[in-house]
């Protein structure tokens, strides 16, 4: 049951985040290979969470369920980790057009006084 659960979990979160990071793509703030790049991610850690024996390999210890404890583990990390990409993503975009319309004010002032 708790196969199934994680395997449903890890396919839930890639979908969000591989549908937001598309609608982010298409609005122009995030770029190509950005999008690229998570979408590589969120399609490994599918993969990783559909078949945890591949984890299980890797790590040489071949117990059973390791793999998805450490896998539901993995997919969480890396939404966090997308989730907080985004966020600063924006903040530096909004900063940047603050930054660009207070000097266009400064600017027009400026040019105001001379």
């Amino acid at each position: 049951m708790f196969i199934i659960v994680s395997k449903v979990f890890s396919i839930l979160l890639a979908v969000i985040a591989i549908s937001k990071s598309y609608v982010d793509y298409r609005a122009r703030v995030e770029s190509i290979q950005m999008f690229i790049f998570w979408v590589i991610t969120w399609a490994t850690i599918v993969l990783l969470a559909l078949f945890p024996t591949i984890v299980d390999v890797l790590l040489s210890y071949g117990r059973a369920g390791l793999g998805t404890v450490f896998g539901m583990g993995l997919v969480f990390l890396f939404f966090v980790a997308y989730r907080i990409y985004v966020k600063l993503e924006r903040v530096e975009q909004k900063l940047t057009k603050t930054i660009q319309e207070l000097a266009l004010r400064q600017e027009r002032m400026d040019g105001r006084h001379r």
